[in-house]
């Protein structure tokens, strides 16, 4: 039998090797975000470069990108593009010609070889710079500033890396009619799988309330994202936003969005809902939004069940309304402040209502209420209000699907661009 100090161990070496996984995630996130918004070739480069020898831990490396049938040398750090296409691998080939080729990732280890620079190679990562369409080139980054060789975690975290850099370059290079074709269906799947993956899929865990929440997807992915946070058996955090684009900047803005939100609480459990939002707010515009046109809103709210009490931050979105079951009348939680992202040191405020058994709480991003009809009328917050009131006592997750059925009626015969992605979340106390 295996002891019980063993065991917990081994929970705890799981749960660090967890946490450090998900903030390598968020890095890649943020670098994604850097490495799209940036348009010119040249300086996609550079900066790729260097994330890449410090996403690794790398010493030197290089970027090979296919000019006129031929990979040249476009930037390199510490070696020569010399040495770079003497290094065989393949039949009657080089190791970059073999990658690009085949556009597999190689990975080369305990070599012992040295370059003409003075410089001992013994661990060598090549990788693609690849869409699903083209392959663009190739990185090479060379040795383990620490010593040792690349691992496979180093080759997956790289590609994920390369991704993003392939969609810049591909930005960069595609003539203007061909990129506005291209450019919507690579970023489409890219902010798919970003906001697929930051989407809890499953929220009816949370002992002590009810929890439906959908999103409903449009033609173009948003920016909408919402997450339960578990803190005990008693206290929860709900946060439900939306990035003013769309794309893989939107998607990337809400990862990043998502992940400081839950380092926030993370490292203090009993956060003022105020205090996290202002937390967002500096990190985002200080350093992760460099575009005026940007902006998140966001609604946070904390569930404390044990002394019955609602807290919640309005940060610019659209207020949540509350169903007070004894006083049987609705209310706007609209206290807060501003949006996200573009004002550094706005101070936010914090609102405060008491909870009791069938109060319900209603989040809801702006696409509902701007849902349009063939003649141009909004769905609107009157109808949102009057669904709300009249469908209070459905289960959340059905309550749901009946705003959905309602807005799919109001917006029958129009086309699919116009209709916007809209979430929806309701919270019923047990």
């Amino acid at each position: 039998m295996v002891p019980v100090e063993k065991i917990r161990d081994r929970i705890d070496e799981l749960e660090a090797r967890l946490a450090a996984k998900n903030a390598d995630l968020r890095d890649l996130a943020t670098m994604g975000a850097v490495v799209t918004s940036i348009h010119e070739i040249n300086a996609v480069l550079s900066v790729a470069m260097d994330m890449a020898i410090r996403l690794v831990n790398g010493e030197v490396g290089t970027i090979l990108l296919e000019t006129g049938g031929e990979l040249k040398c476009k930037i390199s750090w510490g070696v020569k593009e010399e040495f770079v296409k003497s290094l065989s691998f393949g039949e009657d080939g080089n190791l970059p010609t073999y990658t690009f080729e085949n556009r597999q990732p190689v990975l080369l280890s305990d070599m012992g070889i040295v370059a003409e620079e003075g410089i001992q190679i013994n661990s060598i990562l090549s990788l693609p710079i690849q869409t699903a369409e083209r392959c663009f080139g190739v990185l090479m980054v060379f040795n383990k500033a620490d010593g040792g060789n690349y691992t496979e975690e180093d080759r997956e975290m790289l590609e994920m890396l390369m991704n993003f850099v392939a969609v810049a370059i591909d930005n960069s290079l595609l003539v203007k009619d061909k990129l506005k074709r291209q450019k919507v269906e690579q970023e489409m799947a890219i902010a798919r799988q970003v906001q697929e993956t930051i989407l809890p899929q499953d929220v009816d865990s949370v002992k002590g309330v009810e929890i439906g929440a959908v999103y409903f997807p449009a033609q173009d992915v948003g920016g909408d994202f919402y997450d339960v946070i578990g803190i005990d058996d008693s206290h929860f955090v709900v946060v439900l936003g939306d990035v003013s684009n769309k794309g893989v900047p939107a998607a990337l803005i809400m990862s990043a969005a998502a992940g400081i939100i839950k380092s926030a609480i993370d490292a203090r459990p009993n956060i003022p809902m105020a205090r996290l939002a202002e937390k967002t707010n500096e990190m985002l515009a200080s350093g992760i939004i460099k575009h005026r046109e940007m902006f998140v809103t966001l609604f946070f709210c904390r569930f404390n069940l044990e002394e019955g009490i609602l807290t919640y931050c309005n940060a610019g979105h659209i207020p949540g309304l509350f169903w007070d079951n004894r006083d049987k009348k609705m209310l706007e939680l609209a206290s807060g402040g501003p949006i996200i992202g573009q004002f550094p040191g706005i101070s936010y405020k914090q609102g405060e209502h008491a909870i009791a058994s069938d109060d319900r709480l209603l989040l809801f991003t702006d696409g509902l209420t701007e849902a349009a009809d063939r003649d141009g009328q909004l769905f609107g917050r009157d109808r949102v209000e009057q669904v709300f009131t009249v469908e209070k006592d459905t289960p959340p997750r059905e309550f749901c699907l009946k705003v959905r059925d309602s807005v799919s009626r109001f917006t029958e015969g129009c086309s699919e661009d116009s209709i916007d992605d809209f979430t929806i979340l309701q919270i019923r106390v047990d």
